[in-house]
């Protein structure tokens, strides 16, 4: 937390309802919206760009080194090594998922897709290509493969696999032929789509450089001469818009439906229904609740590890509201604690734990009911459209 010092503050809300960038969306309060624009973006969202290219990028010798291994039947010093690289990226990852705004949301968050499919996965299709790219290597394009069947999810299934058998209806044309090859056809994937990615998280990273496409500096001076983005506060909507990842995907999908507190793909109601754990085949669903919990309060407070500057609870106190900003550090180092509470295994969570699951839930929840709300209306922010229709 910043700590902020502006005086004759007075609480505007006029803007409730306006569009972004709209002439109603002039400050009147005295808050420096570009000093924690500026703030964030360099120091809080731009690291965690970089953070997730430098991972993404040692995943693919990381995978080739143990396929090499595979090809020379001495697999078991680098499947650890192969599986740790992949998993450090999908950390980073999870980090910025959390507060995805602008390149990676553009164009319905296609260049997101490619990096972390999640939910999305077609463990059948992934087969499919193990054995027809094995079979002929040239015929394999991942440029051309839908989202379900690349990214770091069809990564972590390559790499964590729960049997020798296919999960489709039908053996894939190939598959009855690969016998003692399958490990090592399902590793040269996983190369070629590791490779794909560490691309895709280089391009974005790029995107945000000041070198590069230099979305930090869009950000920074939004409202400017030198910013495509009309205002300060149209940029700001744009990060909380990214921050109600905790509402839909944390609260509803992570935690709600994989615990079948909420209908889920499994139709259970109070029954875990595995199918919808995220990261199920390496049973780390609990490291990306922590990550997205953790990368929240650093947009939140605008406190990282190595840097402190105004943030959203800034906001709200210059705005003459400390109790609803300290209620929302509480309510999000709550869940936080809810989170670490968890077993490190979510599927272990899931089956002997499960009332830690419910509470973590509960304890998401009590942070999102203010964030749909009173943050919204008191910072005359505008409630992403994925999210106006639901009241829980």
């Amino acid at each position: 937390m910043f700590s902020v010092r502006i005086s004759g503050l007075a609480l505007c809300v006029a803007a409730c309802g306006s569009e972004p960038g709209s002439a109603s969306d002039a400050p009147t309060d005295g808050f420096d919206r570009a000093g924690m624009l500026a703030h964030l973006a360099e120091h809080v969202l731009l690291p965690m760009q970089a953070t997730f290219a430098t991972r993404a990028a040692a995943v693919p010798a990381a995978i080739a080194a143990h396929c090499d291994a595979l090809d020379a039947g001495q697999p078991a010093a680098t499947l650890e090594a192969a599986r740790a690289a992949g998993n450090a990226a999908i950390d980073a990852w999870e980090r910025a998922d959390t507060l995805l705004v602008g390149p990676a949301a553009m164009d319905h968050a296609k260049l997101r897709n490619e990096i972390y499919a999640w939910p999305l996965l077609s463990p059948c299709e992934l087969d499919r290509d193990v054995a027809g790219r094995w079979a002929d290597p040239a015929s394999y394009d991942v440029s051309t493969e839908l989202v379900n069947a690349r990214s770091l999810t069809a990564v972590e299934y390559l790499l964590y696999p729960t049997t020798s058998d296919h999960s489709c209806v039908t053996a894939p044309t190939g598959w009855d032929t690969l016998g003692a090859d399958l490990p090592r056809a399902r590793c040269r994937l996983a190369q070629a789509i590791a490779t794909d990615v560490a691309a895709k998280a280089a391009e974005l990273h790029t995107a945000w450089r000041p070198d590069g496409g230099d979305y930090v500096g869009e950000l920074a001076r939004a409202g400017t001469s030198a910013s495509t983005i009309p205002s300060a506060q149209e940029a700001i909507n744009r990060i909380s818009d990214g921050m109600f990842y905790v509402d839909k995907m944390v609260k509803d999908m992570k935690l709600a439906e994989a615990a079948g507190i909420a209908l889920n793909a499994c139709q259970t109601v109070q029954t875990p229904c595995v199918r919808e754990v995220e990261l199920r085949f390496s049973d780390r669903a609990t490291f990306a609740l922590r990550g997205n919990l953790d990368a929240l309060r650093q947009a939140l407070t605008g406190t990282t590890p190595i840097e402190d500057g105004p943030a959203f609870d800034d906001f709200m106190r210059a705005l003459g509201q400390p109790e609803l900003a300290d209620r929302m550090i509480a309510k999000l180092d709550a869940a936080i604690a809810a989170a670490a509470a968890l077993p490190d295994s979510f599927l272990t969570a899931l089956d002997t734990d499960y009332a830690k699951v419910v509470a973590a839930h509960a304890a998401v929840r009590d942070f999102t009911d203010d964030l749909k709300s009173q943050f919204l209306t008191v910072l005359a922010l505008e409630i992403p459209n994925d999210v106006a229709a639901d009241n829980d």
